[in-house]
């Protein structure tokens, strides 16, 4: 999908967690469901995770680029196998 592409209600991204501060847990992609979007079209999500539930929100947008996700965005779910 593309970053024009306007998130709604249930759809489904991908999160980028913010992993730990010490470095002991990375960022990594994580499922996520779109629960509402906010006036300037960020979404909030339900993020599932192996530990639980994540309910962050509203998050800013991220293009991914191999080596260069955001902790703490949202992105489109990679079609061609990309980095998550």
């Amino acid at each position: 999908m593309s970053s024009t592409t306007v998130p709604t209600v249930a759809r489904i991204v991908h999160y980028v967690s913010r992993g730990s501060a010490d470095g002991s847990y990375p960022c990594t992609c994580r499922a996520a469901l779109v629960t509402a979007v906010d006036e300037t079209g960020q979404p909030a999500l339900a993020v599932f995770s192996p530990e639980g539930l994540h309910f962050p929100g509203p998050l800013p947008h991220a293009d991914p680029s191999p080596g260069e996700l955001a902790p703490g965005t949202w992105h489109w779910p990679a079609r061609d196998g990309g980095p998550c």
